[in-house]
């Protein structure tokens, strides 16, 4: 096998490509904004209707299941038609489900329809978002630029936790769906119109015009495009993403019921991510750039597992600060990491469908760690998902580092270009 070699690494990005990113990434703020405030608001949402732990964990993992499908779908299509109208339609699903939170029943099985409706709309921004930055800018920028994209999701985690207990008036959560979708709207319409087109036609898989339609056998083809590598890494993310899923979405009940931190308290924990993503995705897109995606995707999961451990030894109101601080810290150079290790494993005419799969496998096993994790915290405490989580997450690196080599060395090559 040959050295894969990156199509664009000798190509100049020219000014109005620069625009159109710095538009893509403007666009989905809103949207960041929005989901920084999903973990912390609805499980205290849900509980408020009187849903238990573990039903809380089946309502945040039917989100993350629908982006097992949307991600993939919006991912493989985008690579024959384009990903700009993909992006737009997720979008506009993710807004209307917001209003219909404010105004439709509070009981399980509406929960669990909206909160389907949302996974779908809102997983397919990280998938195209990705995949767009990728289609723009060469190797040696990618890991900057895909910074750009995790600074626009800490403006959101700042913003959004910190504003969401002034739109919350006691046990009405009314004003908060209403703001939330409106955001969202801002955020669909701006697509629309500033937004261009990323991947070239010259680029896109061509269309099966057999007719037949979705095969395994065509399925599984498009699967061993993506190389081994890649594959290899998908298991250490599937590794990763169930460990940490199994506490996430549980954290602002940890927060309120073992800490015992009111909700203003709980705002500021959560904002804490947002100012380690805007001051440390900047540095993880230099390290990725500077030293190699694995290098620093392997640095990345060290403290996570550091992190994740010393959940386990807080004492007191203080000391959440400084593990919440190490965990965020954590997660932006692994997720950064985690963007351009995937981008420089694909190929563009696979691109899209890589980026989905990844997504698939990344919201699957959030759907795994949220229905695990509220029957651990039920049976055994939150001290036992913590543990768990460390011990999936030193397991992903060391996947990582005996499996999955630099991009430059993987020995992939090119996909075959589209048919004329």
């Amino acid at each position: 096998m040959t050295t894969r070699v990156d199509p664009k690494a000798d190509e100049t990005v020219t000014p109005q490509q620069r625009r159109n990113y710095y538009f893509i990434v403007l666009s989905v703020v809103s949207m960041q904004i929005t989901a920084s405030t999903i973990y912390m608001v609805l499980p205290l949402f849900f509980e408020q209707y009187g849903m238990t732990n573990s039903e809380s964990g089946i309502l945040i993992s039917i989100g993350t299941l629908a982006g097992v499908f949307s991600g993939l779908i919006a991912g493989k299509f985008s690579d024959n038609y384009g990903r700009k109208w993909f992006l737009v339609g997720g979008t506009a699903i993710y807004a209307v489900v917001f209003f219909l939170f404010a105004v439709l029943g509070k009981d399980f099985n509406t929960f669990l329809i909206l909160r389907f409706f949302e996974g779908i709309g809102f997983y397919v921004m990280p998938v195209l978002v990705s995949a767009m930055c990728a289609d723009i800018f060469p190797t040696r920028e990618r890991g900057r630029m895909m910074a750009l994209f995790s600074m626009a999701g800490g403006i959101g985690q700042l913003i959004g936790p910190l504003s969401a207990p002034y739109l919350i008036n006691g046990s009405d959560y009314s004003v908060y769906f209403y703001f939330s979708g409106a955001f969202v709207v801002v955020s669909c319409l701006s697509m629309i119109f500033l937004i261009k087109e990323t991947l070239p036609l010259e680029q896109r898989v061509a269309r099966d015009k057999s007719g037949k339609g979705f095969s395994i056998g065509g399925f599984w083809n498009s699967v061993k495009m993506l190389g081994g590598a890649f594959l290899i890494l998908l298991v250490a993310i599937l590794l990763y993403r169930t460990g940490y899923t199994l506490f996430d979405p549980f954290l602002s009940l940890y927060l309120r019921t073992v800490l015992m931190l009111d909700l203003s308290s709980t705002s500021y924990i959560f904002a804490i991510r947002a100012v380690c993503t805007l001051a440390f995705a900047p540095v993880a897109g230099w390290l990725a750039d500077r030293y190699g995606r694995k290098p620093t995707f392997l640095l990345g999961m060290v403290l996570t597992v550091i992190s994740l451990f010393a959940y386990t030894q807080i004492k007191g109101s203080f000391d959440i600060y400084i593990v919440r601080s190490l965990d965020a810290i954590a997660s932006v150079v692994v997720l950064n990491s985690i963007r351009v290790y995937t981008a420089d494993l694909l190929a563009p005419q696979v691109r899209g469908f890589g980026m989905g799969l990844y997504s698939t496998i990344s919201q699957e096993s959030s759907t795994i760690g949220s229905i695990f994790g509220g029957y651990i915290i039920d049976a055994f405490g939150f001290n036992m998902v913590f543990l768990s989580a460390a011990a999936l997450s030193a397991l992903a690196l060391f996947v990582v580092q005996l499996r999955v080599p630099e991009p430059n060395k993987a020995g992939k090559t090119e996909a075959k270009p589209a048919n004329k």
